[in-house]
């Protein structure tokens, strides 16, 4: 252990943080699109990552819903099934009319219980979801690689929980809007090329 200077002399000076260490390879960025706004966005800034030969991971917690334009290069994992599974969420989502149709023989309700879209809907539960979706994707971290990611995308305020404890465990983890340029530098890639912006059909 370092010696604690107790007399008079020159103090040291602190550490300096330096910039994320190079690592030369394939750029790894998550999206952490937990809500379903600004999806077509995201989804196109994944595909241009695994286009340009970088890899992504899109998070959702909807079911997945909107990915049709997806390239099936991007890897997906969606926190639906394991946010119901949490404490208890898991009461909630239960719906009774299920257990009537069992002992009747009726056909069974679809959807969610009716407990669980007013419970889900609620602004107290709104305000908690975010952490809660943490609290699924921490149980999934080897499906994330997070050793391996250099950049997460924030897509929403609400996926700023996830971005800030996968930065918390993995310091060179870069977090912004969009997909920065050091990204790739880091890595020792080419910057790939901003899409060409359609031009608009004149009358």
């Amino acid at each position: 252990m370092a010696e604690i200077p107790t007399g008079p002399g020159p103090v040291p000076a602190p550490p300096v943080r330096t910039a994320p260490p190079a690592r030369t390879g394939r750029p790894r960025v998550v999206a952490a699109a937990v809500e379903p706004s600004r999806r077509p966005g995201v989804v196109e800034k994944c595909n241009q990552v695994v286009a340009a030969g970088g890899s992504a991971l899109l998070i959702t917690a909807d079911g997945g819903v909107g990915l049709e334009e997806l390239s099936p290069d991007v890897e997906t994992l969606d926190l639906t099934s394991g946010e119901r599974k949490l404490g208890l969420n898991r009461l909630l989502v239960r719906h009774p009319g299920r257990a009537v149709a069992r002992l009747t023989g009726r056909p069974a309700p679809c959807g969610a219980s009716p407990l669980w879209a007013r419970a889900s809907a609620s602004k107290p539960y709104r305000l908690v979801r975010p952490w809660l979706l943490w609290r699924v994707l921490r149980h999934r971290l080897a499906q994330v690689r997070v050793g391996d990611v250099d950049h997460v995308i924030i897509v929403h305020p609400n996926s700023w929980p996830v971005a800030w404890q996968l930065h918390r465990r993995n310091p060179a983890v870069t977090i912004s809007y969009e997909v920065p340029d050091e990204v790739w530098q880091r890595a020792g890639r080419p910057v790939p090329e901003a899409p060409a912006q359609e031009q608009p059909a004149r009358s």
